[in-house]
């Protein structure tokens, strides 16, 4: 019976190995082309915010002039794979799923990953811009603000993450109300709590400042009045 059970397991555990390798494989390929530019790609990445808010960037560590922009190309392979590796779990997970299974989670997928890609550039358009010049607006006249490069990426990473996760929210609410977990009518109705819970999640998993806090809890509450908006309480077949 074991036997059995781990032949039939086998073909499994031999398709995610190969749908691993295959991820890894695109990764690494992106990650070479992508690292001989790193010095140009973090240019460009830093451009937009010096421009917009005189940012004067040094390096503290001696290290940090090659390891941020390794870091950022990381990042930057990971936002370029991320379609390709959502594609090989999908592939994966196919022959097990019905028809109309495959749909809904490829259309989630495909709008999930839109919507984070979205957050980022708005974090990356909107907010940082408007943090750093808010941070140069309150420091007193003799103080000459120079970021370390190192604490500038930790920074920005985080904010793109927090956004990123936030932009998740009508994904979250469409499924809650399409699977029953939750009804429209009570969500509707706890709207206040709603908020509440936006500026709580803007809290945790902004930076201590108040303008990254607001920035990131009131596009998270618009984006759940979007997932009310657009679900309806038809349970998924």
């Amino acid at each position: 019976m074991t036997k059995k059970i781990s032949n039939s397991l086998l073909p499994h555990f031999s398709e995610l190995r190969k749908r691993i390798l295959h991820t890894l494989i695109f990764f690494a390929v992106v990650f070479v082309v992508l690292y001989p530019f790193s010095g140009q790609i973090f240019d460009a990445f830093v451009s937009y915010s010096r421009a917009s808010a005189g940012l004067n960037l040094i390096a503290i560590e001696v290290a940090s002039p090659f390891l941020v922009p390794l870091r950022l190309v990381l990042f930057l392979t990971f936002l370029i794979s991320a379609p390709y590796i959502i594609f090989q779990m999908l592939s994966f997970m196919a022959p097990g799923l019905y028809e109309n299974e495959k749909n809904f989670i490829f259309s989630r997928s495909i709008i999930g990953a839109l919507l984070f890609l979205g957050g980022i550039c708005f974090c990356y358009f909107i907010v940082l811009p408007n943090v750093f010049n808010f941070f140069q607006s309150i420091s007193p006249s003799l103080v000459e603000i120079s970021t370390d490069i190192t604490k500038f990426l930790d920074f920005s990473l985080l904010l793109f993450m927090a956004f990123g996760l936030a932009s998740q929210v009508p994904i979250i609410v469409n499924g809650l109300i399409l699977f029953n977990v939750l009804k429209k009518e009570s969500l509707s109705k706890n709207r206040g709590w709603v908020l509440v819970l936006s500026f709580t999640f803007g809290m945790l998993l902004s930076p201590p400042d108040v303008i990254s806090q607001i920035m990131l809890a009131v596009p998270v509450y618009l984006l759940f009045e979007l997932g009310l908006l657009c679900s309806n309480e038809k349970k998924a077949q």
